[in-house]
């Protein structure tokens, strides 16, 4: 026995030196390997800082929600759902429609001003007139019924508060990430399915006019309307009242805002938006953060802040670089 040890000992101690350099080649080259694969992963995220920043914060940014029990399935039931009793879901539904009326009444108080104040031959002016209107008109008849549906409904969320702005800007800080790589994705679909490169950086008509007209104070007019007018009567009109219109049908806060979140989507795909469908589909992601939002805030300034903040940041973008 005791030779046997003494002949098998050295061919165990070589055998391990021999299964500690395969373990060190292997990690060597492991080693390598990584180095590599995160040097062509910077160069891929230096290519387009752009594109691939905002998809990484967006898959960082899901992942803290799903953490925080923000976006998890039955998050917004444990809560707290936002309350919109007593009123049943047609008074919700005709609140609804009776901003959408008060936007077309609005547009028509056109008629009323005299010929030599309606801009004549500049269309700009003219545009920017009857958005104005039309703009003015749908905001204070929704809030008016913000105030008279709140009175009877305290939980429903209608009122703004002084955490409206600070909630609504980390609302956006959260949401932007998301918003932007949807974007990247469904722009990358359209070129895939069509086959051709999408040119056109201003996807958006008013943006496009901006670009086009930066000189004219009429143009900065329409912008204006549409970073504050749009954002308070389409936040009012969708998440205010639609949301609560299906909230109170269904019961459920998410289905209230998927649902909500596709009117929204479909809302600008209308044939007179000009907006094509990827950018109306990006829209649409953004319904639904500001529809998350107003559900976990209770608060209906915070989807409204949200909204301007995200147009105010696409108008400032738009006119610095975009060429």
């Amino acid at each position: 026995m005791g030779l046997t040890l003494l002949f098998v000992a050295p061919a165990l101690a070589q055998g391990n030196e021999g299964t500690v350099d395969n373990v060190r080649d292997a990690l060597t080259q492991a080693g390598t390997a990584t180095k590599n694969a995160g040097e062509s992963f910077w160069d891929l995220v230096k290519s387009n800082p752009w594109k691939y920043g905002h998809l990484m914060a967006a898959g960082l940014v899901v992942v803290i929600l799903l953490i925080a029990d923000v976006i998890r399935p039955g998050s917004l039931e444990r809560a707290g759902k936002r309350s919109v009793e007593p009123h049943n879901c047609l008074l919700w539904f005709a609140c609804a429609m009776i901003v959408y009326c008060a936007m077309l009444l609005g547009a028509g108080l056109m008629q009323f001003i005299p010929t030599e104040y309606r801009g004549g031959d500049d269309a700009l002016k003219v545009q920017a007139l009857q958005q104005g209107l039309t703009y003015l008109s749908a905001i204070v008849t929704g809030l008016v019924l913000c105030n008279l549906v709140n009175a009877g409904s305290k939980g429903a969320g209608l009122t703004f508060t002084a955490r409206s702005l600070a909630w609504g800007a980390a609302g956006l800080i959260c949401a932007w990430p998301v918003v932007q790589a949807a974007g990247i994705g469904f722009s990358m679909l359209h070129e895939y399915r069509t086959g051709t490169e999408i040119t056109q950086q201003a996807a958006h008509p008013t943006l496009q006019l901006l670009l086009d007209n930066q000189n004219n104070p009429w143009a900065w007019s329409i912008a204006i309307l549409a970073i504050i007018g749009a954002p308070v009567v389409e936040e009012i009109m969708y998440r205010g009242f639609l949301q609560s219109a299906i909230l109170k049908l269904t019961g459920k806060p998410w289905l209230s805002i998927v649902i909500t979140s596709g009117l929204f989507m479909g809302a600008h795909m209308l044939p007179n938006t000009n907006i094509p469908w990827y950018s109306a589909a990006t829209v649409g992601v953004l319904g639904l953060c500001m529809g998350i939002a107003f559900e976990r805030t209770k608060d209906i300034g915070v989807p409204i802040t949200m909204h301007v903040l995200f147009n105010l940041a696409n108008v400032v973008l738009t006119v610095m670089f975009v060429k």
